[in-house]
C-alpha cells in the first residue's frame, strides 16, 4: 500500500489534477442573438457559364425571430423554428397556433405570434440556457427539444449530418428529400443573402457577411453552383446550405461551406 501511495504521488506531482479536468461544452449563442457581423467582403466571379443543383423543403421552414431580448436565444429560436414546421402536421406542438396553411401544395407560414413567443421562453428552461455559460449547448439543445416534444405526446429522432466538422453531404440530402429541417451548430460562417446569386454569365457578385461568435440555425436546402471558364474549365464551386437564421433583420440565406467559419454539428430532425 505504501508503495502504491508514492507512486500515485509521483503521478500527480507529473500531471497536475488540472490537467485531468474536462474541457467544457461548447455553447451556442455567444452575443445577442447568436453573432454579429466582423466585416462585410464584396465578392465577384468572372465565369462563361454555370450549373447548379439545389434540393429544398417545400415550403422551406418558418421564419421566427427572438423579440424578447432574452440573451443567447439562437438555440431556443431554432428550437421553435422546428416545432413551427411540425405543427403544420401536428398541430398540438403550439398551443393556440396554427402555423402553416397548405394550398395547393404550397406552404404559407403564419407570422409567429405570442404563441411562438412562449414556446421559445419554454425551450430556454428546458435547454438550460445561460445555465453554466452564455448560451445553450447541443446536448441541452437535444434533450431540451426532446422533453418538450414528449410533454406533447410526440417523439423525436435526432440523424447526424455533421462529422469531425465536415458536412456529410449525402445524409443532408436525404434529410431535405425526406422533408425533415437539419439543425446546424455553427462557429463563425459567412451568409449570404438568398437574393444573390442569379447572374447567367460574365461576373456573379455579392458580398459575404462574415459572422463572429457561435450560433444555431436550422437547414432546410442546399445549393452548389459551378462556375466555368470559356475552355469549359471549372473554376469556382459554392457549396450553399439555405437556412433559416433566427435573425428579424435578415431571416433565411446561404451559408457557405468551407470560406469562413466551422460547422460544428448538426441533426436531421424528425418528429413524428
Amino acid at each position: 500500500m505504501k508503495h502504491f501511495l508514492t507512486v500515485l504521488t509521483s503521478i500527480l506531482m507529473v500531471f497536475p489534477l488540472f490537467n485531468f479536468q474536462l474541457k467544457p461544452e461548447m455553447t451556442f449563442g455567444d452575443s445577442f442573438n447568436g453573432a454579429s457581423i466582423e466585416n462585410s467582403e464584396f465578392t465577384s466571379i468572372s465565369f462563361s457559364r454555370k450549373e447548379e443543383e439545389e434540393i429544398l423543403i417545400n415550403g422551406g421552414v418558418p421564419k421566427y425571430s427572438d423579440i424578447s431580448n432574452r440573451p443567447n436565444p439562437c438555440a431556443n429560436v431554432a428550437g421553435a423554428i422546428i416545432l413551427g414546421y411540425y405543427d403544420k402536421k401536428y398541430d398540438e406542438l403550439i398551443e393556440n397556433f396554427t402555423s402553416a396553411r397548405i394550398i395547393r401544395d404550397k406552404v404559407f407560414y403564419a407570422t409567429q405570434t405570442n404563441a411562438v413567443e412562449e414556446v421559445m421562453a419554454r425551450l430556454y428552461t428546458t435547454m438550460k440556457t445561460n445555465i453554466t455559460e452564455g448560451g445553450t449547448t447541443v446536448a441541452n439543445f437535444k434533450s431540451g427539444l426532446q422533453a418538450y416534444v414528449k410533454d406533447k405526446g410526440r417523439n423525436i429522432s435526432y440523424a447526424n449530418v455533421i462529422s469531425s466538422q465536415n458536412l456529410l453531404e449525402n445524409n443532408y440530402k436525404a434529410a431535405i428529400r425526406n422533408e425533415q429541417p437539419v439543425v446546424l451548430f455553427v462557429s463563425k460562417y459567412t451568409l449570404i443573402s438568398p437574393l444573390s446569386l442569379d447572374a447567367e454569365s460574365g461576373a456573379e457578385e455579392f458580398y459575404k457577411q462574415h459572422y463572429i461568435g457561435n450560433h444555431t440555425v436550422v437547414g432546410y436546402g442546399i445549393r452548389i453552383i459551378r462556375y466555368y471558364d470559356d475552355s469549359d474549365n471549372l473554376i469556382c464551386q459554392m457549396d450553399l446550405l439555405a437556412v433559416s437564421t433566427g435573425y428579424e433583420h435578415s431571416p433565411t440565406g446561404y451559408i457557405l461551406i468551407d470560406d469562413y467559419g466551422t460547422l460544428v454539428d448538426g441533426y436531421a430532425i424528425n418528429i413524428y
